[in-house]
Order: C-alpha cells, then structure tokens, then sequence
C-alpha cells in the first residue's frame, strides 16, 4: 500500500515532471493512471493515450483535464459512460461543436450539462 500511496502522491504533485507523468500512465493501478489523467503536467500525448483507458474514471479525468487536446475530448464525447460525456461538457477547452453535440445526448444529465456550461 505504500507504494501505491508514494506513486500516487507523485502522479499528483503538479510539480512532476512530464515524463515521469508519462511513466507512471502504464502503471497497472488505475487510481494511479487516473491521478496521472487528472494532472496538468501531463503531456498531451499521454492524454490522448488515457482517454483510451479501459477505466471510466481515467477517461474521465482526461475529459475533465484543461490540457487534454481539443480532438481527444471531441473523441470522448462518444464515450459509454454518461459520467464521461457529462463531465466533458464542462471542459472550457471542448470545442462548441463537441458542447453542442453533447448538448443533443440521449441521456438528459449530459444534454443538462453541456447546457448549464453556457456554450449553447
């Protein structure tokens, strides 16, 4: 447990070097890749990369990370977690298009956020 705890307080620190963030996104825990997709040092390209993750709260953190590039948050608005696709609604850097997608979901919580983010 202490080694999880060490390695999640460093996928935490906003100080961590990018490529350390970059490392630590395959270790096996989820609770550390999602520390890591949640972490605004972390490099774009391993966003991208956890916004693939088998985990739904990592590709949430990546939906909900300011730096993650503006084509992986269009890509996880189709993701099939309605937590996922609700929380990117509220990402300022999702382009309108992606808000206004969101704001057309089949599940009413998602269209109810991509709303209240005052962007359509």
């Amino acid at each position: 447990m202490e080694k999880r705890s060490s390695k999640w307080h460093i996928a935490n620190d906003p100080d961590t070097p990018p490529e350390t963030l970059n490392e630590l996104s395959n270790n096996q825990d989820w609770m550390i890749r999602s520390a890591v997709a949640k972490n605004r040092n972390t490099p774009r390209e391993t966003l991208k990369k956890l916004a693939k993750d088998k985990e739904w709260i990592v590709r949430n953190n990546v939906a909900v990370n300011p730096n993650t590039p503006e084509d992986t948050l269009h890509e996880l608005s189709d993701d099939e977690d309605t937590l996922v696709r609700s929380n990117l609604g509220k990402n300022p850097r999702a382009k309108i298009e992606t808000v206004m997608k969101l704001a057309e979901d089949k599940i009413w919580g998602v269209r109810k956020s991509a709303i209240e983010s005052g962007r359509v």
